[in-house]
């Protein structure tokens, strides 16, 4: 990507309310953005483009609400401007956990474009507060660029997928609902208030998530190191055949990402954490039975691994690379087999006929709960949890 990087700094270099404008101006198809807080002062600053863009083109949104730092004025400002054919969706965890990513993406067909930085939907983070991000320039013909691209909106997809229990899509009596439960302030409320400061809300976020009208759920997240952990060295039995892996899986894992006319699917493959390939890597022949890349340096490739799904033996091919971050399993079969919040189990049987016996356990079987207790390892910065026995 090279020069495609370039930094977005305020509020001396290219500010983030004008970068925004001047592509909301653009040839773009879709642009989609994930906040932690908005404020009327920010969105007043990009509505008038920002209606006019939704009026013919793809719009999805995701704001945070935690510690009263988004106010009613600036949901209600956005909503009016991407109604009725773009989507406003809120964010919230019942549990303590901010919600704190400012993300924004513009695409189309051939390229996208996206700022990752500090900047909030406010007219500070937008142009007067003291802000830095990186703005990647990306050429959906590449592979590489495409890959970092999936990642970018498999997070996305993951914040407003309702089904986690954690956002929903907003509308007006969803936000009355928030503002009458006291999560969503007026902003005459929040004079004198740091949006940006953790210091205020999470006991009336809690309090008033009680409300029937408020749907959300308190979903544990994977807590920060006590310290250095060890790495874990796989005994004797854990390396034979006869082991089982199981892996909860995420949008990225089951979903086939945007389908706009002219755009490719997302490649059919299931997510692996790289600390639960490291746990137990005999489980995956991790790195003996791999082969490098030639055309690739680092990435490494054991391709036709022979799996039973149902009364189907199919081929998966494993993959990994530094650009991925991850380990994946190449399959379509594979990603078929269930849907968000389904476990993944894979038993190693290393036989000639084939090694791994795969299925998927969907959740509210009677099986569910047994197999989900077994995903007693959780993934840094993810709700992915796996674990072996």
């Amino acid at each position: 990507m090279g020069e495609c990087v370039k930094l977005v700094e305020q509020p001396g270099g290219l500010r983030l309310g004008d970068w925004l404008n001047d592509n909301l101006d653009g040839n773009w198809t879709e642009f989609r953005a994930a906040v932690a807080f908005v404020k009327q002062s920010g969105v007043k600053h990009i509505a008038a483009r920002l209606a006019a863009f939704a009026e013919s083109r793809r719009v999805q949104l995701i704001a945070g609400m935690d510690h009263r730092g988004t106010s009613y004025e600036g949901l209600k400002g956005l909503m009016d401007a991407v109604s009725p054919n773009g989507r406003l969706v809120i964010f919230h965890n019942r549990l303590p956990h901010t919600f704190h990513p400012k993300v924004y993406l513009f695409k189309s067909a051939d390229r996208a474009e996206i700022v990752v930085g500090s900047g909030n939907l406010t007219e500070g983070g937008l142009y007067t507060n003291y802000e830095a991000g990186v703005r990647v320039a990306l050429d959906r013909r590449e592979e590489t660029d495409r890959e970092v691209l999936e990642r970018i909106e498999g997070a996305l997809d993951g914040w407003a997928d309702a089904q986690s229990g954690t956002s929903m899509e907003l509308n007006d009596a969803h936000l009355e609902s928030l503002v009458q439960a006291g999560l969503v302030p007026k902003e005459a409320e929040m004079a004198g208030v740091a949006i940006d400061e953790g210091g205020l809300g999470s006991d009336v976020l809690l309090a008033a998530s009680g409300n029937d009208a408020v749907h959300f759920e308190a979903v544990p997240v994977p807590a920060a190191p006590s310290g250095i952990q060890p790495a874990r060295t796989p005994t004797t039995g854990q390396r034979r055949a006869g082991r089982t892996f199981v892996m909860t899986l995420r949008p990225t894992d089951v979903g086939v990402g945007q389908t706009t006319t002219g755009t490719s699917k997302r490649s059919p493959e299931i997510y692996v954490p790289l600390t639960a390939r490291d746990a137990e890597p005999e489980f995956w022949d991790w790195q003996d039975g791999f082969e490098e890349d030639p055309r690739r340096t680092g990435k490494f490739d054991r391709r036709g691994v022979r799996m039973r799904v149902g009364d189907e033996v199919v081929e998966v091919n494993m993959m990994t690379w530094p650009v991925k971050h991850d380990f994946r399993l190449r399959s379509e079969t594979l990603r078929s087999l269930g849907g968000i919040g389904d476990i993944l189990v894979m038993k190693k049987v290393g036989g000639t006929a084939f090694e791994y016996d795969v299925r998927v356990v969907s959740n509210g079987s009677t099986e569910y709960q047994t197999m989900l207790a077994r995903c007693d390892q959780r993934v840094r910065n993810s709700t992915k949890r796996f674990g072996y026995f």
